[in-house]
């Protein structure tokens, strides 16, 4: 009976272990494919807001170049000759086939815009709006059907905008025109590589706070910047529905410093990109946690289309902070609360 005894006790923890460990294994399976999913997810959306802002094949330009010079090891005849048989365009007038490019930027933007957009419409706005306070950032609150439509024609005709713009710009440069681009990472070293993402990434970020903070200028904001919000519950599609004004000052802003400073290609499509990526995520109304520490979730410019003059910033917290513009729970704000500050709870109140 003793030995019966020590024979049971000694097995049931021999079963335990086996038992923890395989939880510890689907565990981890688990954790490894949701991970996977967000990276995955990541990519797509990087993709994807490329296209909406019209920017996909001035993108895939700057990409094929780049390429382009690590085959060329050389100066040579040889590989000159080559260059211009894989780009027949180079040398060319450089606004020939400009039509070409235009076309196919419109046509990846519209696939994209209601592609994806249309893809978050359904599985989130349509599938799971009873089940809204799982995911949504303002549960139970969704656009009118009025606004729905205005989005979605606003967006479109500032896609049409962009991608235009875009595709003379990459018409431009795939044959031959002058910018600052470089295309070989030994002309300026990876010192400068690490310092121009550096750059590249504090222009983008304080352009878009400081333009982003002067649309809110009463005068301005309500003549221009009040177009894009009406979306009090911004999704997806909202994110370039904007006056059009607006839309090309940032889209400006953004291809600028390809005709300022050297920068790589590389350099230049992962800022942007990233830049596109926050600014569908950030409208998507859909609750999302940060991927990065210095990156505020979607719920931080959620708060700004729900509560109008306060947090201004996209890919960080850091000018916001700066300036005095978070938003504060001791503090009143609505659409006539200008400044980025509110106003005193108490002075709400007696109003």
């Amino acid at each position: 009976m003793e030995m019966e005894k020590g024979a049971r006790k000694s097995a049931g923890p021999t079963f335990t272990e086996t038992d923890t460990i395989t939880t510890k294994d689907r565990s981890i399976l688990t954790k490894t494919s949701n991970f996977i999913g967000v990276i995955l997810g990541t990519v797509l959306i990087f993709v994807v807001a490329t296209g909406i802002r019209g920017d996909a094949v001035l993108v895939l330009i700057l990409a094929f170049k780049a390429w382009q010079s690590t085959q060329d090891d050389s100066n040579s005849t040889e590989n000159k000759q080559q260059d211009e048989h894989i780009l027949p365009l180079q040398g060319s007038p450089l606004m020939s086939d400009a039509h070409v490019y235009i076309i196919a930027a419109i046509l990846i933007s519209y696939v994209t815009y209601f592609g994806f957009g249309g893809y978050l419409q359904w599985y989130y706005y349509i599938q799971r709006r009873d089940r809204s306070h799982e995911w949504k950032c303002q549960p139970g609150k969704f656009l009118t059907p009025e606004n729905e439509r205005h989005e979605i024609i606003m967006g479109s005709i500032n896609m049409t905008l962009g991608a235009t713009v875009s595709g003379i710009i990459a018409c431009y440069i795939m044959n031959g025109g002058s910018s600052f681009l470089y295309y070989k990472v030994s002309d300026y070293g990876w010192g400068y590589i690490l310092l121009s993402i550096l750059l590249m990434y504090a222009f983008v970020e304080a352009f878009s706070f400081y333009s982003h903070k002067g649309f809110h200028m009463k005068w301005w904001y309500k003549r221009f910047h009040k177009h894009h919000h009406r979306y009090h519950q911004p999704t997806c599609f909202s994110s370039t529905a904007m006056h059009p004004l607006e839309f090309f000052i940032l889209q400006a802003a953004l291809v600028s410093p390809l005709f300022c400073i050297p920068l790589h290609p590389g350099v230049y499509i992962g800022v942007v990109l990233y830049s596109y990526y926050y600014g569908m995520i950030d409208h998507s109304g859909i609750a999302m946690d940060a991927l990065w520490p210095w990156q505020p979730p979607s719920n931080f410019h959620d708060q700004h289309h729900q509560y109008f003059h306060c947090n201004f910033g996209f890919n960080s917290l850091f000018f916001d902070w700066l300036h005095g513009t978070l938003r504060k729970d001791t503090r009143f704000y609505s659409e006539e609360v200008f400044g980025g500050k509110g106003a005193p709870l108490e002075k709400s109140k007696t109003n």
